[in-house]
């Protein structure tokens, strides 16, 4: 479990890096996580998966434990002969090794196997004493166990016993007179099969914990998770299914796969509490891998993005088609919202020779647009105005001119590839990290790419994409 990073938007100054603002967009599991839309009805489905293991050893251990060391006792007497030979049949049949579980070559199940062995003696009363014997016999019991679960959420199994005797119990103390018991041993040899059966039911419904498991992943799956985000965020969690793999078998455990598939939806705030809703109806599955969608938001106060544009409109200038080759340069943008679209007040600066200096003010209104090749913001079909105070009709002549216009459109450009790759290697510093209890996200962040916007009168809203080999592990005990 790891402790997070908890960090919160303490004041909206002009001076704050962009950089910051876009730090930690999440997302996990093998994932993509994606910029998040005003419906959850189009974000992908995530899975999360918990993998249970049920090692062999640990079974074999409690078999070898619980399973008695004498299987059967006979003491009995019988007639034969018409009653004219009376016999006693001591004896017992015992287990003569350790218990051994391996899986099946097909992996369909397991087999359990105990060697017994029977040791009987045969005593004849009166004048046939002289026909006493002792014999015995060996045997392998065997179980084939095949796993199952209960529409409950349990681990069953289906249990398969046979005992196959290498040596029969039977002696022949005279002609004629064939003593057997292998068929009052193999009743209660069976009675053991029938005890090692439950205990081996027992054994894997414990080490298995499927349900509590299974409900435990539930219930952790619909938290809300804090994102680590400057602004308080979090992504809310809407369950859909839960579903488990059939068994599978490895020399050293048998493993199954609980998935937890939900929709994540990231939105700006802090969580409400949230009343997880009970286990659903079990649903079984081929195959599940863990594959994590969440779209997560970024809140871009306009100042930042008013001194984003700034610094990069100041480093061009444009000189002026006209005789004494006047220039143009940008001082000041500053970005306000205007409805659904911005308006960029560009503050601009005409020089040339003989000490000319005019200072110009244009309004560029347009639909803010992402370009998801070079990450730029833009304003699409942006309307140019320029303000006339101050200005002679010479430089508003000059300010009219198609290139002069081309330059102030392009100045409400802002490039956000550097602001992204910086809070790319921020938010990789901050892995691994829990946005909920019992819930580690983890790995490999590769890129972060913005994929929509919305404007909002105090900030623009971002969404991210993030992608890398990232992992959501969640701890179920």
């Amino acid at each position: 479990m790891y402790a997070r990073y908890p960090e919160r938007l303490m004041r909206r100054a002009p001076t704050r890096p962009l950089t910051r603002l876009l730090t930690p967009l999440v997302f996990t599991g093998l994932m993509t996580a994606q910029a998040a839309p005003p419906s959850t009805a189009s974000v992908p489905t995530s899975t999360l998966t918990v993998p249970v293991t049920v090692p062999l050893a640990g079974v074999q251990v409690a078999a070898n434990a619980r399973v008695p060391l004498e299987f059967a006792r006979v003491n009995e007497e019988r007639t034969f002969l018409g009653g004219l030979l009376r016999v006693t049949l001591t004896g017992t049949v015992t287990r003569a090794g350790h218990v051994q579980i391996r899986a099946l070559p097909d992996g369909s199940g397991l087999r359990i196997s105990v060697p017994i062995r029977a040791a009987f003696r045969a005593e004849p009363g009166g004048a046939g004493a002289f026909l006493a014997r002792d014999f015995g016999g060996q045997a392998t019991v065997n179980l084939t166990v095949t796993p199952t679960i209960t529409p409950d959420w349990e681990a069953d199994v289906t249990i398969r016993g046979e005992a196959t005797w290498t040596d029969p119990l039977s002696v022949e103390l005279t002609q004629g007179v064939r003593v057997s018991v292998q068929s009052l041993v193999d009743t209660q040899v069976q009675a053991q099969l029938d005890t090692l059966a439950a205990q081996v039911r027992t054994t894997i419904r414990e080490q298995a914990r499927l349900r509590q498991r299974a409900t435990t992943l539930w219930t952790r799956a619909q938290q809300p998770w804090t994102l680590p985000t400057p602004d308080p965020a979090h992504a809310h969690a809407t369950p859909l299914t839960l579903s488990v793999t059939p068994f599978q078998f490895t020399p050293d455990a048998l493993n199954i796969t609980l998935g937890a598939q939900l929709r994540l939806n990231a939105t700006l705030g802090r969580p409400t509490p949230h009343t997880p809703t009970p286990l659903p109806t079990l649903r079984r599955t081929p195959t599940l891998t863990p594959d994590l969608h969440l779209r997560v938001p970024a809140r871009l106060p306009y100042p930042e993005l008013s001194a984003a544009a700034t610094r990069e409109a100041t480093r061009r200038t444009l000189t002026l088609p006209v005789p004494t080759s006047p220039t143009l340069k940008v001082t000041r943008i500053t970005l306000r919202p205007t409805g659904t679209a911005l308006t960029a007040t560009i503050n601009l600066q005409i020089t040339g020779p003989l000490g000319l200096k005019l200072n110009a003010t244009t309004d560029v209104r347009g639909t803010p647009t992402l370009d998801p090749a070079t990450q730029t913001l833009t304003l699409e079909s942006p309307t140019v105005t320029t303000r006339r105070q101050g200005l002679t009709g010479r430089a508003l002549a000059w300010l009219a001119d198609t290139r002069a216009q081309t330059y102030v459109k392009q100045a409400a450009r802002i490039d956000l590839t550097p602001h992204l790759n910086a809070a790319q290697s921020n938010l990789q510093r901050r892995l691994p990290f829990t946005p909920a209890p019992g819930i580690t996200l983890a790995g490999q962040v590769r890129t972060l790419r913005l994929t929509s916007l919305n404007v909002t009168p105090d900030a623009l809203i971002v969404t991210a994409e993030a992608t890398g080999t990232l992992g959501a592990n969640v701890q179920v005990e």
